[in-house]
C-alpha cells in the first residue's frame, strides 16, 4: 500500500504531499490538485506500460498510460506532454511514493520516478537504477533513463522498464468510449474468464430485471454491440441501460482485466445514484480486504459520506487545496461532512470555511 505520495513541479502542484489511506477520499473545489494527485498514482512509476483503453489514435494498442494522461488533457490539436511538467517549462519534476514495504526492502529502493526537461524532449529516470539503460548528455551531465516524450507531439520511446510499482488502473467518465474500445478487442478473454457473468449477476441486484450476462453481438444493421442478456432470452443494448449501469459494468470488467494493486475512479459521483454508489462502497470494503488500495476524488460531499460511513475503519476523507501551487490537505471527519451537508454546503466551497 503507498502510504505518501510526494509531488515537485508534477502538472500544477509545484510541491506538495499527501497521506494515503486503503480507502482514500478527495474532495475539494476546482483546481484543488484531485485529478492531479491520482495521476500521479497512475503512473506508478512506469508511464508506458498498458493499460486497459484503445486511446483514439494513439501510437500504442492497448494504450499506455502516458496515452491515456495526454487523451485526458487534449485541447484542440495538441499532443505534447508539456502538461505534465509545472508551469510547462519545469526542469525537472519527481513524484515518490512512500511505503512501509518500500521502506523495509532499501536495497531496490524502488520508489520515485523523475522527469527531466532537455530541450523538447522529457527523459523518465527511475530510483531502480536496473532499468535506466539509455544514457544522454544533458547540460555537462550524463543521465541515463528508460523512456522519452516529445514536449510537442505524440512521439514517445521507451527502451527498458520493469514493473517497478503495484499496477494501478484510473476509472474516469471521460474514459468510457476508450474502455469500449478496448473490450472491443478483448472480448474473448472477457467471456471466457466469465467474467461479464458475474457482472451481470451483480447488477441485477441493482436493476428489476434479472441478467445472465452480457453479449458483444450484431444488432440493427450489423453493427456491433454490448447487450445485457435477461433470463427470459431478450437482450437490451447496454447504452439503453442508464449511465450508472454503464459505468458500474466498465469499471468492474477493466478491474478483473487489469487486476490492479490500486484503483483510481475520477469523480466518482457521476451518473451514480444512491444504489450504485452503496454498492461501490462495499466493493471497495472488499478490495481492501483482499490488500488491495482505492483512491477516488469527488464533488459530493453525499457520496464521500456514503462510501466513509460504510468503511470507517479503513478510510480518510481528504480535502485538498492549492496555495500558491503548494499542495496542503486536511482530514474530514463524517460528523464535519454531516454538519456541512446539513448546513447545505458545496464540496467545492468547502475549503473556504474550513481553511
Amino acid at each position: 500500500m503507498i502510504e505518501r505520495l510526494q509531488m515537485t513541479n508534477f502538472k500544477g502542484v509545484k510541491e506538495g504531499s499527501i497521506d494515503l489511506s486503503p480507502i482514500t477520499i478527495l474532495v475539494g473545489s476546482n483546481n484543488s490538485a484531485k485529478s492531479t494527485i491520482l495521476e500521479a498514482l497512475f503512473m506508478g512509476m512506469n508511464p508506458f506500460r498498458p493499460v486497459p483503453y484503445f486511446i483514439p489514435k494513439a501510437v500504442n494498442n492497448p494504450s499506455t498510460v502516458i496515452d491515456v494522461l495526454s487523451y485526458l488533457h487534449k485541447t484542440l490539436d495538441y499532443e505534447g506532454f508539456a502538461f505534465l511538467l509545472y508551469n510547462y517549462s519545469a526542469k525537472e519534476a519527481e513524484i515518490k511514493y512512500v511505503s512501509k514495504e518500500l521502506e523495509a526492502n532499501q536495497s531496490q529502493n524502488k520508489n520515485w520516478l523523475k522527469l527531466r526537461r532537455f530541450y523538447h524532449k522529457i527523459y523518465f529516470t527511475s530510483s531502480n537504477s536496473a532499468v535506466n539503460t539509455e544514457k544522454t548528455q544533458m547540460d555537462e551531465e550524463t543521465i541515463r533513463y528508460f523512456g522519452r516524450a516529445s514536449m510537442d507531439d505524440s512521439k514517445c520511446d521507451v527502451f527498458t522498464f520493469d514493473t517497478l510499482l503495484a499496477e494501478t488502473l484510473l476509472v474516469s467518465p471521460k474514459l468510457i468510449v476508450a474502455g469500449y474500445d478496448y473490450l472491443r478487442h478483448e472480448w474473448a478473454t472477457v467471456v471466457n474468464s466469465k467474467i461479464a457473468r458475474t457482472v451481470a449477476k451483480d447488477i441485477s441486484t441493482l436493476s428489476p430485471e434479472q441478467y445472465i450476462d452480457f453479449t458483444m453481438e450484431p444488432v440493427i444493421g450489423g453493427k456491433l454491440d454490448i447487450n445485457a442478456y435477461l433470463e427470459d432470452g431478450r437482450r437490451i443494448r447496454l447504452g439503453d441501460l442508464g449511465e450508472g449501469i454503464q459505468s458500474y459494468f466498465l469499471s468492474r470488467i477493466l478491474f478483473e482485466l487489469a487486476n490492479p494493486k490500486i484503483l483510481l475512479w475520477d469523480d466518482i459521483e457521476s451518473h451514480l445514484n444512491p444504489r450504485i454508489l452503496t454498492a461501490l462502497a462495499e466493493w471497495f470494503g472488499d478490495l481492501v480486504k483482499q490488500g488491495k488500495q482505492v483512491v477516488i476524488s469527488t464533488h459530493s460531499l453525499e457520496a464521500a459520506r456514503v462510501i466513509a460511513g460504510i468503511n470507517q475503519e479503513q478510510t480518510c476523507v481528504c480535502l485538498s487545496f492549492l496555495k500558491d501551487s503548494v499542495l496542503d490537505t486536511r482530514s474530514l471527519s463524517i460528523e464535519q461532512m454531516e454538519n456541512l451537508k446539513t448546513a447545505g454546503i458545496d464540496a467545492r466551497t468547502t475549503e473556504a470555511l474550513l481553511i
